[in-house]
């Protein structure tokens, strides 16, 4: 066996035995002794304690001063609501797309954020599809998009700065000029609440996009509908109201309290 392959393995080892105590943490009502962390986890109190302080160190457990017991850090709780953000929120959304694609009688898609930009992640056709070109795992363009720019419009300060400075897969824009008319479009897409497009990828094709926030106020994902109806991103069309109302449906509160959501906050309720 090469020096690399063993180099490997014990990495592999070393993240699987992190896990499992980080998990024995976890599955505890509270907070929990050095002893019995080493007694579920399968592990010896010396062995233990070592990754204890690794994962104290990186914020994702935390070591009471007084009882030296442990419990869940702050890390791992941005982690737990990341996770369910992305996959509940995405895949609850998803399901409900295709009913939302028939009632508004037009194809609708659900995207992520990728290295390459907005990633189409869930796609639905109504009966008279308008955007056959497009499907799951089409990547679309950042700055004339309009989920691009619900992305950028909504997403965190960093997110929009390494992509303003081409710190991506993405290309930037090549001038001072052109990054501050970005700038302007973003300012008013947050106004807004949503951002339109037309004739993007194929001609004569109309979009509204708006964002599915997070707890942290940050966009999760955004859903985006097509159409030949130019009538769709006319400023208050019912599809916008429709749209908006959506998103809401799956956007959280923010830090887990009952507090309005950016997009609630441009619907009446």
């Amino acid at each position: 066996m090469t020096d690399d392959v063993i180099n490997v393995s014990a990495g592999i080892k070393s993240v699987s035995n992190a896990f499992r105590i980080l998990e024995v943490v976890a599955r505890n009502h509270g907070p929990i002794s050095l002893k019995e962390i080493g007694r579920r986890a399968g592990v010896s109190a010396s062995k233990a304690h070592r990754y204890l302080q690794s994962l104290c160190a990186c914020g994702l457990l935390n070591q009471a001063q007084k009882s030296g017991s442990y419990d869940l850090g702050a890390a791992a709780m941005q982690l737990g609501l990341a996770g369910v953000n992305r996959v509940d929120v995405i895949n609850r959304a998803g399901d409900d797309l295709r009913y939302f694609a028939d009632e508004l009688q037009a194809d609708c898609y659900i995207t992520v954020w990728s290295k390459l930009g907005p990633t189409i992640v869930r796609f639905e056709r109504c009966k008279n599809p308008t955007a056959s070109m497009i499907g799951p795992g089409v990547s679309l363009p950042v700055f004339t998009s309009a989920v691009g720019q619900v992305f950028l419009a909504f997403g965190a300060e960093a997110l929009v700065e390494n992509v303003l400075r081409g710190e991506s897969a993405i290309r930037p824009p090549e001038s001072a000029q052109e990054i501050d008319e970005i700038r302007l479009k973003l300012s008013n897409v947050r106004k807004a609440g949503y951002a339109s497009s037309e004739s993007l990828l194929l001609s004569g094709r109309y979009a509204v996009a708006a964002p599915i926030i997070s707890i942290d106020d940050h966009v999760v994902a955004a859903v985006c509908v097509v159409s030949t109806d130019p009538g769709i991103v006319t400023p208050n069309s019912v599809v916008i109201s429709r749209l908006l109302g959506f998103c809401k449906k799956y956007s959280m509160p923010k830090r887990g309290y009952a507090e309005e959501t950016l997009v609630e906050q441009k619907i009446a309720v």
